[in-house]
């Protein structure tokens, strides 16, 4: 899954993946399953290596064009076959992508932030006065009056 694994850290992990082709009572051709498993990506907090579970479910019906696709039940979606082919592969790495978290980051990180120059320029900035000091007076002033 050459998508997904830009997407981490390394391109370690495993997928368990389970899938069932069924006819359902209307006859419609069906897949459904889930892949479930453990990949790494990194941290936004730290930028160390964070595992992280990814989990896709699908329960898709097999249609040949978008017509059919509009008359499918709800609970499916559909999964449109142009071709006698149907490359699964790419279908489960799209939906493990999807399930892939915004910002992924350890639950108990701890950031460390000593950047040298910018603790000093934050101590003298707190050394300034602030320039807005004698706004604040002036209201004071009006208030009172």
């Amino acid at each position: 899954m050459p998508r997904l694994a830009s997407l981490l850290a390394d391109g370690s992990g495993d997928i368990l993946v389970s899938l069932q082709f069924a006819l359902d009572e209307q006859r419609l051709r069906t897949v459904s399953g889930s892949a479930r498993g453990t990949v790494t990506q990194t941290c936004q907090r730290c930028l160390e290596p964070v595992a992280v579970e990814v989990e896709a479910n699908v329960n898709l019906a097999m249609v040949l064009n978008e017509e059919q696709a509009k008359n499918l039940p709800r609970y499916y979606d559909p999964l449109i076959v142009e071709a006698e082919d149907v490359e699964l592969l790419s279908l489960i790495e799209d939906e493990l992508i999807l399930s892939l978290p915004l910002v992924a980051y350890h639950d108990d990180c701890s950031i460390q932030t000593s950047f040298g120059d910018a603790d000093e320029a934050a101590r003298t900035q707190e050394t300034k006065p602030n320039p807005f000091s004698v706004l604040a007076e002036l209201k004071q002033k009006a208030d009172k009056s």
